[in-house]
């Protein structure tokens, strides 16, 4: 149509020139889709944590040899080591992890100074009993936080003027027994709650486009942009982690599988509000073929006129422009009292107008439709009958097409399609609340109605 040539009829002939082509600047970028929320949940059974804690953890794990110790009456000597009699209980106390480690200690202690020859043995059953909150660091490495006590049953000392409990020279040395002690539960508890493998395999899967069970052929895609990490919690025996992945979610209306590229994981990130809140942009397309499809039949059933003409179009394309779309239109004049056609003449023009929404008829229309400045000039020097804005008026009423039907149908099937799990490695799912009113902007290829599917969603992550 750029570059079209007007023919026109008069003085028993027909002259012929070209129509100079309008000025055309890239169509606007589609918007972006908002930032949604996916909810994951991460789970450990405590029974699972317990077995690789027992695993990891030495039987043998507190050695120390002509060590100085508080006393109560100076710095004792002692000699002494620690030997788990039992398996490591993990349990939960409120939200928090707690472990228990059964031990015997096995001792000798020396009086201070010059009484260091006189020495007593100390044969006592302990246990550990600590607490932690779970974090993570940016490496998804644990980062547990043990804090606890060490008590005896039978670790009563009574040697020369010293009279007390080993509880009491434990707590008094906090710095070389409990802290090393604890420190070894702690690498171990640091080792057993691995959850980068699986928070990876999360963050990948939720790349892969999801196709969902729609007509035409949609996919779900997913573009994460980062991974939120709530406080870990303990109930009924199970430790979880509730993830939020932030994303941009949008539909694509395509045969094919869309080519996604995954990004490598990033370091957690703190929750800072619900982590289910979803809104996927779903596009409507109304492409350019069939919308100057429908509006050219309207045309042809109600011909324009100006005056005492009737403007028979006959083709229409419609191109997009940054600001605007271009209307280029083929027709033919025809003079009321010509019945021989002798004064009918023919050509092409474009015409310019600005395509907008109407919420309440759910109505794309183009209004304010009007020559492009150049075909304006031309039809002032070669048809000044039409140089007015009788055409404009008429392609308005023509360019208006209702897609409420079809936005309704989309909506229908993206309700359905989510809340059944769909995906793979990650089946996504969710419940759809409501949707939000469409926008509408305009591509290279078509009208572009878009809306928020808004409700809740959810990953499961099959591994």
């Amino acid at each position: 149509m750029l570059g079209s040539v007007l023919l026109l009829a008069g003085c028993g002939g027909v002259s012929e020139t070209s129509a100079p082509p309008p000025s055309l600047t890239p169509p606007p970028a589609a918007p972006p889709p908002p930032v949604s929320t996916v909810a994951a949940t991460l789970s450990i059974p405590l029974s699972d944590l317990s077995r690789l804690v027992n695993e990891k953890t030495p039987q043998r794990f507190a050695d120390l040899k002509n060590q100085k110790l508080k006393c109560g009456i100076g710095d004792c000597t002692t000699t002494l080591s620690a030997v788990r009699t039992g398996p490591i209980a993990v349990t939960n106390r409120g939200t928090a992890l707690a472990l228990s480690v059964p031990f015997a200690l096995n001792a000798d202690l020396a009086l201070p100074g010059p009484l260091a020859a006189v020495h007593t043995g100390i044969n006592a059953a302990g246990q550990v009993n600590a607490v932690t909150a779970i974090g993570f660091g940016p490496d998804w490495l644990v980062r547990p936080n043990l804090g606890g006590s060490v008590q005896f049953a039978n670790g009563r000392v009574k040697l020369g003027a010293l009279n007390t409990d080993f509880t009491t020279i434990w707590n008094l040395n906090p710095e070389l027994l409990s802290k090393p002690l604890l420190g070894v539960l702690d690498k171990e508890v640091s080792t057993a709650v691995v959850v980068r493998d699986p928070v990876a395999k999360l963050w990948a899967g939720v790349f892969a486009p999801v196709k969902l069970n729609t007509t035409p052929t949609t996919w779900l895609v997913l573009q994460p942009e980062r991974i939120r990490v709530g406080v870990p919690a303990v109930q009924s025996n199970v430790l979880t982690m509730g993830l939020g992945i932030d994303v941009r979610a949008r539909l694509v209306a395509s045969d094919d599988k869309p080519a996604v590229t995954p990004t490598a994981l990033p370091p957690p990130a703190p929750v800072n509000g619900p982590t289910n809140h979803f809104a996927v942009s779903v596009p409507v397309t109304l492409p350019y073929a069939e919308a100057a499809r429908l509006a050219l039949d309207v045309l042809k059933k109600n011909p324009p006129r100006s005056g005492t003409h009737t403007i028979n179009v006959s083709k229409l394309e419609i191109l997009p422009s940054g600001q605007d779309v271009v209307i280029a239109a083929s027709f033919c004049i025809a003079e009321k009292y010509d019945p021989t056609e002798f004064l009918t003449g023919c050509g092409s023009g474009y015409l310019r107008g600005v395509p907008q929404y109407d919420a309440k008829s759910q109505t794309i229309r183009v209004v304010n439709v009007k020559y492009d400045v150049l075909t304006q000039n031309f039809m002032l020097s070669v048809m000044r009958g039409l140089a007015g804005d009788d055409l404009g008026k008429a392609m308005e009423k023509a360019l208006q097409f209702k897609v409420g039907d079809q936005i309704a149908k989309v909506q229908a099937q993206v309700a359905s399609s989510l809340s059944h799990p769909q995906g793979n490695v990650v089946a996504v799912s969710g419940q759809v609340k409501s949707f939000s009113t469409p926008t509408l902007s305009w591509t290279r290829d078509g009208f572009v109605t878009t809306f928020a599917a808004e409700g809740s969603v959810k990953a499961e992550l099959h591994l």
